[in-house]
């Protein structure tokens, strides 16, 4: 798995080289119309990606808090039931 940091100047990257290919498109008019639109494909895509992995590391986290919650409950039902007996 790729580290988010890693997505992220990737995608700021490519973002600023098709700010850059619209400019050049505009004044130059040389490169294409594919060449000025992939930077801001591979942006929006690794954005996604980025994106995609912090919803799953909030997840896992969200997951464990339950988990240690659910045992707090259970240790605290315990001694409940303890001091019922």
């Amino acid at each position: 798995m790729i580290k988010r940091k890693i997505l992220d100047i990737i995608a700021w990257i490519a973002l600023i080289v098709g700010i850059i290919m619209v400019l050049w498109r505009i004044f130059g008019n040389s490169p294409t119309d594919l060449a000025v639109v992939t930077p801001f494909i591979i942006f929006g895509l690794a954005k996604t990606w980025s994106n995609n992995n912090k919803i799953y590391d909030l997840e896992i986290k969200m997951k464990n808090n339950f988990n240690k919650a659910k045992e707090d409950m259970n240790r605290i039902e315990n001694k409940i039931d303890k001091l019922k007996k």
